[in-house]
């Protein structure tokens, strides 16, 4: 008989920068095999540094969010108002490979469900790389609807952004 994950979500700390990183660059090279490794460095230098990860910290308008599995940092999600947009956004959402297929997506996303109701939201909003199938299946499985495309790039190379929402009500 298998041994039962315990996941666990928290609010993130700065002691938590390196996990955050950590999850974000192994994610990434284990993912985005279609970007080369370059460009996958150059985006997490550019833009998931510490300074970045303190003034992320720091927004009134962002959140992070650890998930542990049997007390192990496993994943992380960040979650962001656009208030300009009035949107709510998954804006990051990354589980370590080894952690994948045990329901952390499943509660992150109740996670960020409940947070945008309690700040009196309609819709979830998220954008994922199309060649990232995966992950857009999960989404699509949980009620996204993806109705725009938008570039994203990633260092020198640019891929298609699937921006989609789930309504809440």
């Amino acid at each position: 008989m298998k041994a039962r994950t315990e996941i666990i979500l928290r609010n993130w700390t700065r002691e938590d920068f390196p996990i955050v990183k950590n999850i974000l660059i192994t994610t990434w090279k284990d993912t985005y095999t279609f970007i080369p490794v370059e460009d996958i460095l150059q985006h997490y230098e550019k833009f998931y540094g510490y300074n970045e990860l303190e003034k992320l910290f720091c927004s009134e308008y962002a959140e992070g969010i650890i998930a542990e599995a049997n007390s192990n940092p496993a994943g992380w999600m960040k979650l962001y108002e656009l208030v300009e947009e009035n949107r709510f956004y998954i804006s990051s959402l990354y589980i370590l490979p080894q952690y994948q297929g045990i329901g952390m997506g499943k509660k992150l996303l109740s996670r960020a469900y409940d947070t945008a109701k309690k700040k009196k939201y309609d819709n979830v909003w998220l954008g994922v790389m199309k060649q990232n199938k995966r992950a857009l299946e999960l989404y699509k499985d949980h009620g996204f609807v993806f109705i725009e495309e938008e570039p994203f790039q990633m260092g020198k190379t640019n891929v298609v952004h699937l921006i989609g929402y789930k309504s809440l009500m």
